[in-house]
């Protein structure tokens, strides 16, 4: 893994259609953030990352939701919740798990309690089965 990309357990698909969780390839850090955060703030480079983050999730074929942001970020929802209408305002759409609408027409549905529960189980009990070989 290269400087400033994590690793990220994806547990919804971007059809809406739960399946077995996926690992995404997160840029957590990025080329030019430094910068802007000393041009522009916290603030900016915050944004940055979310649509950054967002996006290569929906590249990945996984929606976030503003859970998974405030644990990537370690910011408040509230915070999150603030940016993203701010960043939707300036005309960017940011595809988020759980909205009714994604800024596109089209309908995202949560995946199931049961389905994510069992999701997880099977991806932690990969992962213990990786580290013991």
């Amino acid at each position: 893994m290269e400087f400033g990309r994590v690793e990220y357990i994806c547990l919804e698909q971007k059809n809406g259609k739960g399946s077995s969780p996926r690992v995404l390839s997160l840029t957590l850090v990025g080329q030019g953030d430094e910068d802007l955060l000393f041009k522009k703030g916290l603030k900016a480079l915050r944004q940055k990352r979310i649509m950054r983050l967002t996006e290569e999730a929906e590249e990945q074929g996984c929606l976030l939701g503003y859970e998974d942001l405030s644990a990537l970020l370690l910011t408040s929802l509230a915070t999150l919740k603030r940016d993203i209408s701010e960043i939707e305002k300036n005309g960017i759409r940011v595809s988020l798990k759980g909205r009714r609408n994604n800024g596109n027409g089209k309908k995202t549905v949560e995946v199931e309690l049961a389905t994510i529960v069992a999701g997880v189980k099977d991806a932690v009990t990969r992962a213990s089965g990786d580290r013991a070989e």
